[in-house]
């Protein structure tokens, strides 16, 4: 059985920052052997790539292959995709240390093609340690993802840690203009396919980013400052990303490309990858950020370490990797509570739910094994009226407490995605943005950004029925097969991994409706 989670789920520590000793626990590891029935004495090797902490595997230190960061990134991607063979680009803030002539340098950049023998590298570049610009500790130069960072921290969208949050600047950047794209591009170089940026350009970023700020003061002024910087460095992230693309399609002539890393996530510069490059087809894994990087691990292992050639799977790569949680765990979970929600089994809750959403009702949904990646892609997800030009605003407000900037995203059926969207490509992981068709915008306003754009997901029959069958009960309703989708979570935390996690949430904040699994759950005060 294939299993996968992230740290952060279980201990709901969000990234697994501040854990301290309690990394050594390893619980992932722990999670992922129960659901595979076996103990920590059966496994015979651990890969790891090898900027984890050391703790984190102190248990199976005797049985562990370190792999560079990049490298499992890149397995991450490729032996997930589609593809019998592609092109595989990396991009994130730091990988893998290595020093060349008594310098500190780190991995930034790395290309590589994948076929059936296996990955191999195109080209490597490894950034100069820039200790004197650090966003938030040590970086290194020639950071596509540390320019991106740097801004959104510049202009104070951070996230855990106090690290700069470049989701966030891509939500801000569309009510932005171009007034600094090209400042911003005075401060690293981008020729043939090569980006530079040195720790003295990094400072000068820096103190530019800085300067607007001072100059603008306060109020309305400040918050222009704000979007343009978002909308620049959004604008020279699509640059430098469609270059370095480019670059790597004439050197390999592939057909296909494949992401990871943190750069990865930048969804609206993946959409740009198939409008304005040779690339015929683009595969980002669900898991791009270092969250993926054990699934890469693990598959690098298999495929490159042990000899197992590589054969692209039938049916898409299944995000839906966590543990199912049954009914006699949710009842479990559930009793505590009984004194604050009402319980309801029996039911239809597809049908139920649809009517709920139909009405104007925001629903916790609950379902399956959770996803991995930092998307909730229908079994861990909140889900709203895409209908209702006030809901955006309403969720952000009452149950994400979050920046009210930032959009949400659509789900919507394969059958309906072409009528409704700019692409027909499927979108199953939310990594990509196309244009809602103007003809659409004003029946779904409440997730059609203020640049008519969306952060689309494809629901797909074959790895999310229960979804589809949502999405059709509710179009049935309404004439609109959409639902918004948001991460079931409150701001700045993990994703709800387990049944408790998901009524807590549901108590804490304004949700109006809990489903877990066949279960209806509502507030006392609801009743």
């Amino acid at each position: 059985m294939t299993s996968a989670v992230e740290e952060e789920r279980i201990t709901r520590k969000k990234y697994g920052y501040g854990l301290g000793p309690r990394l050594q626990r390893c619980e992932a590891g722990a999670y992922v052997l129960a659901e595979g029935g076996i103990t920590a004495a059966d496994v015979d090797l651990v890969v790891a790539n090898d900027l984890l902490n050391p703790s984190y595997v102190l248990r199976y230190q005797d049985r562990v292959r370190w792999i560079g960061h990049h490298v499992a990134h890149a397995a991450s991607t490729f032996y997930t995709s589609p593809f019998e063979r592609a092109a595989v680009l990396v991009m994130d803030g730091r990988g893998s240390e290595l020093t060349v002539d008594g310098v500190r340098r780190g991995e930034t950049i790395s290309s590589y093609t994948g076929d059936a023998s296996g990955i191999r590298v195109v080209r490597a570049v490894h950034g100069r340690l820039g200790a004197a610009a650090r966003v938030p500790d040590e970086s290194y130069e020639d950071s596509v993802g540390w320019l991106y960072e740097a801004v959104a921290k510049a202009i104070g969208l951070t996230t855990t840690g106090d690290v700069g949050a470049p989701g966030k600047a891509m939500g801000l950047a569309p009510y932005g203009t171009r007034r600094y794209v090209d400042d911003l591009a005075a401060f690293y170089r981008l020729t043939d396919g090569e980006f530079r940026q040195s720790a003295q350009q990094q400072q000068a970023l820096l103190a530019f980013a800085a300067a607007q700020l001072q100059r603008a003061g306060e109020g309305q002024a400040a918050e222009e400052v704000r979007a343009d910087l978002a909308y620049a460095v959004q604008a020279n992230t699509e640059r430098i990303v469609l270059e370095l693309a480019r670059w790597l399609h004439r050197v390999t002539g592939e057909k296909a490309l494949c992401l990871a890393g943190g750069v990865a996530l930048n969804s609206v510069a993946n959409f740009k990858i198939l409008q304005e490059t040779p690339f015929e087809e683009l595969y980002v894994v669900p898991a791009a950020g270092d969250h993926g990087t054990a699934i890469g691990a693990a598959l690098y292992g298999h495929h490159d370490l042990a000899g197992h050639p590589w054969v692209p799977a039938p049916e898409p790569f299944s995000p839906y990797l966590g543990r199912h949680y049954d009914a006699a765990q949710i009842d479990a979970a559930l009793e505590p509570y009984l004194d604050r929600v009402t319980v309801e089994r029996g039911a239809d809750v597809v049908q139920r739910t649809a009517e709920d959403l139909a009405q104007g009702l925001i629903v916790g949904w609950f379902q399956g094994r959770s996803e991995v990646g930092p998307r909730a892609l229908g079994n861990r997800s909140i889900f709203a009226d895409p209908r209702d030009p006030a809901m955006k605003d309403r969720i952000n407000a009452k149950v994400k407490h979050r920046e009210p900037f930032r959009p949400f995203a659509p789900v919507v059926t394969e059958a309906n995605q072409a009528a409704l969207f700019s692409t027909a490509v499927p979108a199953y992981y939310m990594l990509i943005v196309p244009q809602v068709r103007e003809s659409a915008r004003h029946r779904i306003p409440a997730v059609t950004h203020v640049d008519g754009s969306a952060r689309l997901q494809t629901a797909s029959p074959v790895l999310n029925p229960r979804l589809c069958d949502l999405l059709e009960a509710f179009d049935r309703r309404t004439g609109v097969p959409v639902l918004l989708n948001t991460s079931f979570n409150d701001n700045e935390e993990p994703i709800v991994e387990t049944p408790g996690d998901a009524i807590r949430c549901f108590l804490r904040t304004d949700l109006d409706r809990l489903v877990l699994g066949d279960v209806l759950v509502r507030k006392v005060e609801d009743r």
